[in-house]
């Protein structure tokens, strides 16, 4: 799936990037604002398109630029994705506020009615205060701390949307 539209914001998956949308990601990646908060602090021009190539063969992996209207407001993704459960990973562009909300829609509508996952999973640093309250306020509950993180999960509930996962299942 290269398009999707959810709650009004469209996702285009890295896939089928232009090679503007594909730098920008890059500038937003390695800007100081959101890598302060990435495992890698900064990438390199090429680990980023050899990563972006590697996409279109994984089958555990999805990541999505976000738009609302034509703006780009942000990327989020989806790692380790089983028939089970899924981890997410969320960033707004540096230059914009105000974007939790919508893309942590974003996520939960697509990871249970879209994967059609019965957990989704999230990590954030002890630090990141944003993403600690941004997750508790839609309803992940902490499960883990380590020295450096503290580990979600959500269970899927009432937004699952079974004839979308029967639709998926039988595809």
């Amino acid at each position: 799936m290269l398009e999707s539209l959810i709650n009004g914001i469209r996702l285009v998956n890295f896939t089928s990037l232009d090679t503007k949308e594909i730098k920008m990601i890059y500038d937003w990646r390695n800007n100081h604002k959101i890598a302060k908060y990435m495992i890698n602090k900064s990438i390199e021009w090429n680990e980023h398109i050899r990563f972006i190539d590697t996409l279109s063969s994984s089958n555990d992996k999805i990541y999505f630029l976000a738009y609302k209207d034509d703006l780009a407001i942000g990327v989020i993704s989806f790692v380790n994705i089983s028939k089970s459960s899924c981890e997410f990973g969320i960033y707004a562009s540096p230059d914009l506020r105000g974007m939790g909300d919508l893309l942590m829609g974003v996520v939960v509508d697509y990871a249970f009615n879209r994967l059609c996952v019965k957990e989704i999973l999230a990590k954030a640093f002890m630090d990141n205060l944003r993403a600690i309250t941004l997750y508790k306020k839609f309803e992940f509950n902490i499960i883990k701390k380590d020295k450096d993180m503290i580990y979600f999960s959500r269970q899927g509930g009432v937004e699952l949307n079974i004839s979308l996962c029967q639709e998926r299942l039988l595809a």
